[in-house]
Parts: C-alpha cells; sequence; structure tokens
C-alpha cells in the first residue's frame, strides 16, 4: 500500500476498523474497497484472491496501472513490478515470474519508491559559481551544459578544456570516466561503445573497495573455485558473509540458504560480530579480525589427518599432490589457529570432522573474511578447503548465460584508447593488480604528474565511499589538481557538492535497461529494466546523455538511444524473439525458458599452487600471512570492522526515507569486557582515533562481538545526500508533506573517516577490515 493511499484510508476510517483491516493483511489489501455507512468491504463482490501481480488502489478500488520492470537498489537487480496511480509509483513488490526470487523483494526494493521522490533530488542541471563546496549553484539548461561538457569554457572565472577539445589536443586519455555502478546494458553502452568511440580507457570502477581480494583469490584458484548450491548441502561453513541479510545476490541466496536450513542443514559462521545470519545460525563462531585464514588453514589440516580428503579430485583435477598438501599444512595445528584466532582447537576439530563426514558441503566467503591484508590467500584457503573436502562444483561451460545479442556491433578501433596511469596505485606496490585500484585514483592524482583534465563521476560518491574522507575531500576540491569535476546524480552527495558541472540523472525506475541472471538452478533468465514514468522534470538517463554527447562529437554509435538499443536487443535475441521480442518483454518483463532443466554442477580443474604468486615472493600454496600492525597491537588496541545493514546499501540508500527511518545512526559495537575496561555504558558517546584521525559514535556494548573488535555499520554518517540521510537540507530541495514526520535527529557517524586507503599486497583490494583504533569515552549519550 502506498503511503499516500495509507493516509487517505484511514483518515475515513475509526481506529477500530482500520486496525481489523490491517490485521487481516496481506490478503485483505489485495482488492479492499472503501468503507461505506460504516462497514468494510474486504474485497469486491465476485472477486477472487489473486496470486500476485495485481493491485488496486485503496480509495478508489481500481486496479493500479502495472510495469514490470527491475530494481536496482543494490546489485542483485531483482526483477520487479511497479504500480502507478494518478501517474506516481506508489507500490513496488517481486516479480512473480523470477525464478531466482520466487517474486520476493527485500524492504530495499520496496522503498526505490523514495529514490525517485526524494525532496534532495537533483532535477536541473546545476553550475557551480563561488568556490567548490560553498552550495552556491546556477540553474542552466541542458544545451548550456552539454555545450561545457564538449567545448568547455568557464567555471567560476576559470577555464576548463571538453570533450572535443581533449580529442582535438590528441589526449582523450585524459578525460576520466569513474562508476560506481554500471550494469546490464547500461554498462555495454558506456563501456563499450561510447567510452572506446571516444578514445579513452581512463575509467575507475569501485571493484577494489567492493569484494576484489575475493575475486582475485578465486580466480587464481580456477573454475573449482565454487557456486552457491544450496540445494543438496548438508554443512554449509560460512566465513564473514552477511548471507542472510546483505549478501552479494541477496534475495537468491537468502533463499537458498533458508530453505537448505528448513530442511535440515548446518549452518556455522565463523564472523567477529552476531550479525544476523550468525544468528539465525546453527552456532557462531567469534573469530578475531583478520584471523579467518588461520582457522581455515587448521581445518584443512584436520581433513587430510583424518583421511577426509578426496584423494581422487587432488589427483586428477589439481596441480598438487596430497603429500605436498601434508607436508604444506603440516605447521597449522588447530592449537596453533586457537593462539591467533582465539577459537578453541577442540571446537576447531569437531568443526572440521562435521564438514569432512557430511558431504556435499558448501564453503561461502564474503568481506569480513577476506577484505583484509591476507584477503586472497584467505580466500584461496577456503576454496582450498572445499577442493580438499571434494565439495566441488563449478559453474564451467554446463551452465548456461543468458546472453542477450548484441544488436550494433562494438567499434574497430585504429588504435587502442589510452589511459592516464593513475588506476594501479603506484608501480609495484601491488603483486597481482588484476582490476584497477581504483581507491587509490585520488592519492594518484594529489601525487601526479598524471591528471585528467575532466573528470566525470558516475553513480559513485568517492567522497565518502573510500577511506580517509577527509584527504578526499580535500583533493576533489583542489581546482589545480582536478580542472573540471563533472558528478551525474540523483541527488547532492559527499563528492557532487564539490562539482563544478552536475547533470541530473533519470533514478532506475525512470530508465531502459537490459537485464539477465542465472537462477540457482542454472536457468537463465532474461528481463528488462523500463520506466515507471518519464523522468522528473529535467532529470535524463545518462545512457540517453551519452548519445546525445556522441552525436555532437561526431561518433556513431548505431543507436541513439537506451530504448532504441533494448529494442534492438529484445526482437533479435533467440528465445526473447520468439515469444515476442520487445512488445512482450514490455508486458511481461521476463522471459525464461520454461522447458530447461536445473543444471547439475560438475566439477572443473582447481589451482592449489600459484607459480606467480610464488615468484612474487608469496607462498604458493595458501599458507599464513599475519595482517600489519595486528601482532603487534598493545593491550588498549582494538580492530575496527565495518558491516552492511538488511535496509541499507552502502552510501546509495540512506535518502530512502522508509529505510533511513529503520537505520539511522550506526553505534558501535563493544564487548561488555572490553567496554568495562574502558569505562564506557552503553549509549555513551565515544571517540575512535586511528593513525589519520578520529570520530565520535555511541557504543552499543553486547556480547555479539570479539573483544578485540569494534564494528561500525558504513550505512550511516552522511554529511550531505540530503535531509533523510544527513539531517541537511541540500541546496535543491523542495517541501515534502511528509518532512514533518522525520522525527530522528541522529544520523551517524561515517567510520570511513578513520580507515585508511591502504590496499592488500597482491591485489591491491581495500583493507576495510584491518584499521588499528584506540577507543575512549568522551561523555554520556
Amino acid at each position: 500500500m502506498s503511503e499516500d493511499g495509507t493516509r487517505r484510508r484511514s483518515a475515513g476510517l475509526s481506529r477500530s476498523q482500520f486496525l481489523r483491516l490491517a490485521a487481516l493483511a496481506p490478503g485483505a489489501m489485495l482488492a479492499p474497497r472503501a468503507a461505506r455507512g460504516g462497514a468494510i468491504a474486504l474485497t469486491r463482490p465476485g472477486l477472487d484472491l489473486q496470486p500476485g501481480g495485481i493491485d488496486f488502489s485503496p480509495a478508489t478500488g481500481a486496479a493500479r496501472q502495472r510495469i514490470p520492470s527491475a530494481c536496482w537498489q543494490c546489485v542483485t537487480r531483482c526483477a520487479i513490478v511497479g504500480y502507478v496511480e494518478d501517474g506516481r509509483v506508489v507500490k513496488i513488490e517481486g516479480q512473480p515470474e523470477m525464478l531466482s526470487t520466487g517474486g520476493t523483494i527485500c524492504a530495499r526494493g520496496q522503498a526505490g519508491i523514495n529514490q525517485v521522490y526524494n525532496p534532495d533530488r537533483v532535477l536541473h542541471p546545476l553550475k557551480r559559481e563561488g568556490r567548490r563546496g560553498e552550495g552556491k549553484w546556477a540553474r542552466i539548461s541542458w544545451d548550456e551544459a552539454l555545450e561545457l561538457l564538449v567545448n568547455g569554457g568557464e567555471i567560476a572565472g576559470r577555464p576548463v578544456k571538453g570533450l572535443a577539445t581533449l580529442r582535438a589536443e590528441g589526449r582523450p586519455e585524459r578525460f576520466m570516466f569513474h562508476y560506481g555502478r554500471t550494469v546490464g546494458s547500461d554498462a555495454t553502452i558506456l563501456l563499450q561503445h561510447f567510452l572506446p568511440r571516444y578514445g579513452t580507457a581512463t575509467i575507475g570502477s569501485h571493484d577494489s573497495i567492493c569484494m576484489m581480494a575475493g575475486g582475485v583469490g578465486s580466480q587464481l584458484t580456477g573454475d573449482s573455485a565454487g557456486v552457491a548450491d544450496y540445494r543438496a548441502a548438508k554443512v554449509i561453513l560460512n566465513f564473514g558473509s552477511s548471507e542472510l541479510e546483505a549478501g552479494v545476490n541477496h534475495v537468491p541466496r537468502a533463499r537458498g540458504c533458508v530453505e537448505a536450513l528448513a530442511r535440515g542443514a548446518r549452518l556455522y559462521t565463523f564472523d567477529v560480530r552476531l550479525s544476523n545470519t550468525a544468528a539465525r545460525s546453527t552456532a557462531w563462531i567469534p573469530v578475531k579480525p583478520g584471523t579467518d585464514l588461520a582457522v581455515v588453514l587448521a581445518m584443512c589440516k584436520v581433513l587430510l589427518d583424518h583421511d577426509l580428503h578426496d584423494a581422487g579430485f587432488i589427483r586428477d583435477h589439481t596441480n598438487v599432490t596430497v603429500g605436498e598438501l601434508k607436508a604444506h599444512l603440516a605447521p597449522y595445528s588447530t592449537g596453533w589457529a586457537e593462539r591467533i584466532s582465539g577459537v578453541p582447537a577442540a571446537r576447531l576439530t569437531e568443526l572440521a570432522l562435521e564438514f569432512g563426514r557430511s558431504r556435499p558441503g558448501m564453503c561461502i566467503s564474503a568481506r569480513g573474511a577476506f577484505m583484509h591484508a591476507n584477503g586472497v590467500q584467505t580466500q584461496r584457503a577456503i576454496d582450498m578447503l572445499r577442493i580438499i573436502s571434494g565439495n566441488v562444483s563449478s559453474t564451467g561451460t554446463s551452465v548456461p548465460r543468458p546472453r542477450w545479442r548484441p544488436p550494433f556491433p562494438t567499434p574497430t578501433l585504429e588504435r587502442p584508447s589510452r589511459s592516464l596511469d593513475i588506476l594501479g596505485g603506484e608501480a609495484g606496490a601491488y603483486a597481482i593488480p588484476s582490476q584497477d585500484v581504483t581507491h587509490q585514483i585520488a592519492r594518484m592524482i594529489d601525487r601526479g604528474p598524471e591528471r585528467p583534465d575532466l573528470y566525470l563521476v558516475y553513480c559513485h560518491n568517492p567522497v565518502y565511499s573510500n577511506g580517509d574522507c577527509r584527504a578526499n575531500a580535500r583533493l576533489y576540491a583542489d581546482e589545480e589538481k582536478v580542472p573540471f569535476l563533472v558528478s551525474v546524480d540523483v541527488a547532492m552527495s559527499e563528492t557532487t557538492e564539490l562539482a563544478d558541472l552536475v547533470l541530473p540523472d533519470a533514478t532506475y525506475l525512470e530508465r531502459w535497461t537490459l537485464e539477465g541472471k542465472t537462477s540457482p538452478a542454472g536457468v537463465p533468465e532474461y528481463y528488462l529494466r523500463q520506466p515507471m514514468h518519464a523522468p522528473l522534470e529535467e532529470a535524463r538517463g545518462f545512457v540517453d546523455v551519452a548519445c546525445d554527447l556522441a552525436r555532437r562529437l561526431g561518433m556513431d554509435l548505431g543507436f541513439s538511444s537506451a530504448e532504441e538499443f533494448v529494442r534492438a536487443a529484445c526482437d533479435s535475441t533467440p528465445g526473447v524473439r520468439e515469444a515476442g521480442g520487445f512488445e512482450y518483454m514490455r508486458s511481461r518483463g521476463i522471459w525464461h525458458d520454461r522447458e530447461a532443466r536445473p543444471v547439475e554442477y560438475r566439477r572443473g580443474r582447481a589451482t592449489i599452487r600459484s607459480r606467480e604468486l610464488e615468484e612474487k615472493g608469496f607462498s604458493d600454496i595458501a599458507g599464513w600471512m599475519p595482517v600489519p600492525g595486528h601482532e603487534a597491537m598493545a593491550d588498549d588496541e582494538l580492530i575496527l570492522t565495518t558491516f552492511k545493514v538488511p535496509v541499507q546499501t552502502q552510501s546509495r540508500t540512506q535518502g530512502c526515507k522508509w529505510l533511513t527511518e529503520l537505520h539511522h545512526e550506526n553505534p558501535a559495537w563493544l564487548n561488555p569486557r572490553t567496554a568495562a575496561e574502558r569505562n564506557i555504558r552503553d549509549g555513551d558517546r565515544i571517540l575512535v582515533r586511528s593513525s589519520i584521525g578520529a570520530m565520535e559514535t555511541h557504543a552499543r556494548v553486547t556480547e555479539g562481538i570479539h573483544p578485540r573488535a569494534i564494528a561500525i555499520s558504513h550505512s550511516a554518517g552522511h554529511w550531505a545526500w540530503g535531509e533523510y540521510a544527513s539531517g541537511r537540507r541540500s541546496a535543491v530541495h523542495q517541501a515534502e508533506d511528509d518532512g514533518k514526520n522525520r522525527w530522528w535527529t541522529r544520523h551517524g557517524s561515517h567510520p570511513n573517516l578513520v580507515i585508511p586507503n591502504v590496499g592488500d599486497p597482491i591485489a591491491g583490494s581495500m583493507c576495510w577490515m584491518d584499521t588499528v583504533v584506540r577507543v575512549e569515552r568522551v561523555g554520556e549519550g
């Protein structure tokens, strides 16, 4: 039910009537009719309850307009159905036909409405006046904005170069495109068509602050790194994943995990914190931050010592022998692991034996385990545990992937696009920077000499999202080092407030995009994102803006809009084409082969020994690697870790009022023993100090955290992004009727203020979970 609809309905009912109606939800809300004469008609006469995919106005009883689309509140990107009433999106629910989700959707997906109607949304192009960050803007037309972006001009009295100018100078690589998320056909159009044709490869992503260490670790292991296949698992070992609350591919994996538990599977979660996932697990095993590697190495040794290894698979499908593994793992006893991790040796042995004897089993992992300085080796060890035990499955070539047929050829370039040498961090700093180390971009620009003349940020907030926020803000505010900063955004983020030119982006509910996923059973699903209505006022989807820029630059992309690209792909992709192509997808939203059978995952080749790592001075087989600074910690120092929450997504959803009402502050979790040593009580104000600065927050004293850790969610603590996120109205704030209902006054404190931008020595991935801090009480809450 929409928020506006709720108000209208409740205004016409007595309290007792309203409570009676609400108690019958959700079935009663499928087709409610307004009360007449004091009676409540729960359904229209003769109307049966519907299985989903239909909705009615609670005020008039009329059917709402149904529009299938795709979520983008997190990277999972579930297929959804939106409902429009009087030209306004009023409700979002899961797509009933999607195999991956079963028609379910999380709270974040339902709150996507708030992205569209955020009172602090940017709706017009803006040009900076005055100093950067001063908050003075001039509203300009799209023609003026694109003319400035293409041909340059003046910003606050300073000349800036445009896209055409850089091409004319033969230096297109001095245009930097830095994105946080671009997905589906948006990514295809921008990264494979527009930017290559323009000629720049100075393209920054967000990978190094996300899951990069785990990805590199599994890439080094080969195609038997494994998939999350819960269908038959008896024992699941979870290393640092918020599987049931905020994991990657959240809804499908959470459903699979819950179904496995209901079937009798046992879930053991190793984590520094009693997360929702740990609380739902068979057991939570607290572990000191950065020591998952020791735990896993010891469990591998237990399997070998008790002949619970898959000797045949190791012999035939890996590049090591059982004897080599035994020799390598000999030092890693459970007693040794206990001294490092704090997990009792007997418990480690017990769990390893249970895992080895209960096939099939699963190992899952995420940031809590591998976003450390030893993260790549940790993920390699987790993969090795899976391989040794014989619990190996792989997507390999046996699992079909959704492959939209490219409707337009990618460009054939006369010469490869060039890149400024600022994407990989300092030369030689990382052994295998297979992906760009983009959290180091600000540092590289700061030190020079290579710097972009035009820096465009799209769907990203690097000032807030990277570590050392204060240093980031200083860099992006420096007109000498970043001469022309352009931000494409839906609201005034911490980075956007420092921009010279702001282009108002369409929200994901106002754009065209192709999407594709493979269900947990291995069935490809094709679906699309389509607008619920036209973008508000002057907002424009950036893919369409890129098409306009290409035309102004004399570049022929072969298509003129995102919709044209989507239409052509739907009409040419096998399966989708035969079902009815674009018109079918507009109506239904999703297509999959209804006769496709579930895929049985196969075993692939595993690379346990890495000669590449050995040549770079690291253990060729995953071995112990301490986190720098942890072994020499003083008794009064703690390790700061961060975590995700179920109702927010990184830095991108705090402008959603429904979500921020649920999670708007982020107290620091402290163990009672740790708190008592510092005279800290629950709710007290505390100061968290690291080597780069300090932040103030409130204490949450709980047994649900390891005594040597302090944990703070990174999904709060904005100082921009609008009234709901930060308590501060932006320069573009518009009055909203519901604004008076914001009852909360705290907005948290951002832990990235005190986390330095440090990359792990192998991949360069951000070490989010390693910062050593001191904590002290500064007053009552």
